[in-house]
Parts: C-alpha cells; sequence; structure tokens
C-alpha cells in the first residue's frame, strides 16, 4: 500500500513540475481570476508561435452598451470585442510591478493618460495583433477613482474600467500564485 501511494505521490509531483515549466504554444494559461461589476478580470500567461513568453492581464469582454452618432463622419461606439489583455512582462516579478504601476496610476489626478500595450482576441483564446490601449484616471459621479481603458477594434472603440479593488484583488491573487509555484 506504501508503494502504490508513494507512486503516486511521485508522479504527480513530476506532473505538476512538468506542468509548471511547458506552458503550450498559442494556449492560455490562467494565473488567477476575478469577477467584479459583471465583468472577469484574468492574470495569464501565454507563449507565441516564435516562443515569446508573457503575462497578460485581460480585461474581459466588452459588449454594446450605447452608441453615439454626432453627424455622419462621427460616432462613437462601446461595441462587442471579444477580450482585450494588457501586456505586463515576461515574469511573474514583472507583472506584479506592472500592477503596482497601474495602482500607482490611480494617485494621479483624474484625466492623466498613459498608453499600455495590449493584444487583442478574435473570440478563440488565441491572442492576435498587438495594439494599444489608453488607460485614462476618471472620477465618476458618487464613485471613486477608477482606470479607464479605452482600445479601437477595427471601427470601434471600447472601454472598460478597473477599480483599485480590483488590481489589489489580482496583484494580491498573483502573489499566492508565485508562493504557490
Amino acid at each position: 500500500m506504501k508503494k502504490i501511494v508513494l507512486t503516486i505521490t511521485l508522479a504527480l509531483i513530476a506532473a505538476f513540475t512538468f506542468a509548471q515549466n511547458n506552458n503550450p504554444v498559442g494556449m492560455r494559461m490562467e494565473v488567477t481570476e476575478i469577477t467584479q461589476d459583471n465583468n472577469e478580470y484574468s492574470i495569464f500567461t501565454y507563449k507565441d508561435d516564435d516562443g515569446t513568453f508573457g503575462y497578460y492581464l485581460s480585461l474581459g469582454r466588452v459588449y454594446r452598451i450605447l452608441e453615439i452618432i454626432v453627424n455622419d463622419r462621427n460616432s462613437s461606439t462601446l461595441d462587442h470585442i471579444s477580450e482585450t489583455c494588457l501586456y505586463l512582462g515576461t515574469t511573474a516579478d514583472e507583472a506584479y510591478d506592472a500592477l503596482e504601476h497601474l495602482l500607482d496610476l490611480l494617485d494621479q489626478e483624474p484625466g492623466t493618460a498613459v498608453d499600455i500595450p495590449c493584444r487583442l482576441t478574435n473570440g478563440s483564446p488565441t491572442l492576435t495583433d498587438s495594439s494599444t490601449a489608453t488607460c485614462i484616471v476618471v472620477k465618476r459621479f458618487f464613485q471613486r477613482k477608477r482606470l479607464c481603458f479605452l482600445f479601437t477594434s477595427g471601427r470601434h472603440t471600447a472601454q472598460v474600467d478597473l477599480t483599485r479593488s480590483a488590481l489589489k484583488s489580482l496583484r494580491w491573487n498573483l502573489k499566492m500564485a508565485q508562493k504557490l509555484n
């Protein structure tokens, strides 16, 4: 009986060690995920076909909420975009520092804007072309400051808000995941 338990234990240890060191190409490996304000935020790792590895913060999925037509030429739309993922770095420490930087942005005055590299998805779990999301510190009516991310997909512009509490939860969960690995 001891041999069976020992064999199973060693097999599980080997499987977990192998899984942690080999990230499959083109597949997301979730590190942590939270849900807040009917949106899911997650931190995951991703390896491209060329072997490039990175940590990403998924800002969730955006759906059509509002369309404003100013005239025939100009319109602004909060439209369906499958997912936008902010690039956090190549290591867990860089990802943690990037989350710290986002938290530091919340100490800035409303209206402060920063461009952050991101990648979009096309409805599949794979990441597509690189892009840029504009992060603006905003203060909503009767709410605390939050980060508003604006990004473009095709002709449409979408936005997602990220609160201080969501950032702190993601940062803490990332730290716990680092300690477990």
